[in-house]
């Protein structure tokens, strides 16, 4: 598989990661807007993103591709609060 594929596919599982977290942790559905690898070190990728009917309340979530796509932390936007 070359390099490409490989990134494309963490993409792919990291955004699927994180809108079933959002779904199933906040009830909250999510679309997603961008994403930044992690330097190599930390095996994470960034995915950012806002709750589907409200573009204010943003978030970015660190999901550690090497722990099976574990949503390491969550950050948001001011008077965006989550749940867990």
């Amino acid at each position: 598989m070359d390099n490409k594929k490989e990134e494309q596919l963490i993409i792919d599982k990291a955004t699927e990661a994180t809108i079933k977290y959002f779904k199933e942790k906040e009830n909250l559905d999510v679309v997603i807007t961008k994403h930044k690898f992690a330097p190599k070190d930390f095996q994470s990728v960034w995915i950012s993103g806002h709750v589907k009917d409200d573009k204010n309340k943003k978030f970015s979530a660190d999901v550690e591709y090497a722990n099976n796509y574990h949503i390491g932390s969550i950050s948001t936007s001011e008077g965006f609060d989550l749940n867990y």
